[in-house]
């Protein structure tokens, strides 16, 4: 009895687990990497979706957008709408998220 609980202790062991990081954007009125993209048939969950999955070859999961950040009452196209984008992925996808705006979710 014992020999098979070690076999399968040990094999739990050996497999490689990716470690989920959530990760957040902070959305500004026209200065988004996916705002490139617009289509008029598209929402903006896809927009999303075909920028992160086709432009930066990032395989993610649960897109949520809430709207608890900070608004900033400007004009300007790097102000905050106070709309934030929410995923998670692999840890191998985080540099290259990190590069593109996205920031750890704490």
């Amino acid at each position: 009895m014992l020999g098979v609980l070690a076999v399968f202790s040990s094999c739990e062991e050996d497999e490689i687990v990716e470690s989920q990081i959530d990760f957040l954007f902070k959305e500004t009125y026209c200065e988004n990497p996916w705002d490139s993209l617009i289509s008029p048939e598209w929402t903006r969950d896809q927009l999303i979706d075909s920028y992160l999955t086709v432009q930066l070859n990032v395989a993610y999961s649960g897109l949520l957008i809430t709207d608890d950040g900070v608004q900033e009452f400007c004009l300007a196209c790097s102000c905050l709408t106070g709309d934030n984008i929410r995923i998670s992925a692999d840890d191998e996808f985080l540099e290259i998220l990190l590069e593109n705006g996205f920031e750890i979710e704490e």
